[in-house]
């Protein structure tokens, strides 16, 4: 295997496997972590149900007395195998986790009264109004979570979109905010004409877009995120990279996601929800995420099914959206963006 794709494999958080016919060609060290017994040119140490060309296919296995989650996508003649440990000891029941979910949201209404009424206008500041957006992200993404441990729980409403105009749309609204952050955010068509349909749920793809947004300027610290869009055979393939110059391993982990190791998260990482959410929206869509480049330009690059949903579907440019009253850009980006921007009116 070309040393170029072995290094692309070795930057990914999770194992990788790469299947030609059952056999295994390639791994990277995560994997070989997870799965000892790989062996070039070998079936999988498990019998797993590969998916048809095209196709993904995903679900979890135990070895070894440990349970793992997969995801297969298989293309005409290989398959690439992502693999991680699954949930390991006691965990919340779903009841317990509804309950701390929905109490989390009394308190946090609570707390936007208090604050109200305490104040002399009865505006919060700038400063607890993004705190109180990134609260807001992070129980949403919890809840997005518990929905992932049940697919049909989490909303997927599929049309044919315009990726092209998406993309267009939040760089209009997120530029202009991550300017007031140092960040300069560029979207490139490489398309003699305009427009890239796609079946896809818009309010599922612009959170998925926001939040590797967000993972590249976190890892950046600043400079600039580059969204690039092209037409490949029949997918749509979407490049988010930080164009900020030279990234070390923390800042790689940071857009990766990878699980901290020595030393505390870098600031502002958050809780490591974000990119395990992208792939999941990812995979509803029948798409693939992998990592592209190295250190020099770090990024995400998501690949997706272009084509229409269905013949009755009409095309539609996504509209924005309101998420609980609070402006769902504000809310993607909060942990990005400095506090100046937040408003009371975005709480209304």
């Amino acid at each position: 295997m070309p040393d170029s794709i072995q290094s692309l494999l070795e930057a990914f958080p999770e194992g990788v496997v790469q299947l030609r016919a059952g056999l295994v060609q390639a791994a990277n060290e995560k994997a070989r972590q997870y799965l000892p017994q790989l062996a070039l040119g070998a079936p999988l140490p498990v019998e797993l149900p590969l998916p048809e060309p095209g196709k993904t296919k995903t679900g979890s296995f135990v070895l070894s007395g440990t349970v793992y989650a997969y995801s297969c996508k298989a293309g005409e003649e290989e398959q690439f195998l992502l693999l991680r440990p699954g949930v390991r000891g006691p965990s919340l029941e779903d009841w317990q986790l509804d309950g701390a979910l929905r109490q989390l949201r009394e308190l946090l209404g609570d707390i936007l009264a208090e604050v109200a009424s305490a104040a002399p206008d009865g505006a919060a500041s700038p400063s607890f109004n993004r705190t109180f957006h990134r609260l807001f992200r992070l129980i949403g993404n919890l809840e997005f979570m518990q929905q992932m441990t049940e697919p049909e729980d989490v909303p997927f409403c599929p049309t044919t979109i315009d990726l092209d105009a998406l993309c267009q749309d939040i760089v209009l609204l997120a530029g202009d905010l991550l300017q007031e952050a140092g960040v300069t955010l560029e979207y490139t068509y490489k398309s003699k004409t305009r427009g890239l349909l796609i079946p896809g749920d818009r309010q599922l793809l612009q959170k998925l877009l926001l939040g590797l947004i967000s993972n590249a300027v976190q890892a950046g610290g600043g400079g600039s995120v580059a969204l690039t869009l092209r037409r490949h055979g029949n997918q749509a393939r979407l490049l988010v990279s930080n164009g900020g110059g030279a990234v070390d391993g923390r800042q790689l982990d940071a857009l990766f996601q990878v699980r901290p190791g020595e030393g505390p998260p870098l600031p502002g990482q958050g809780a490591g929800l974000g990119l395990s959410i992208a792939r999941h929206i990812v995979s509803l869509h029948s798409g693939t995420l992998l990592p592209y480049g190295g250190a020099s330009a770090p990024g995400v690059l998501v690949s997706l099914p272009a084509g229409t949903a269905d013949g009755r579907t009409s095309v539609h440019r996504p509209p924005t959206q309101l998420d609980g009253g609070l402006n769902p850009v504000l809310v993607e980006l909060s942990d990005v963006l400095p506090a100046s921007i937040f408003g009371m009116e975005e709480l209304d």
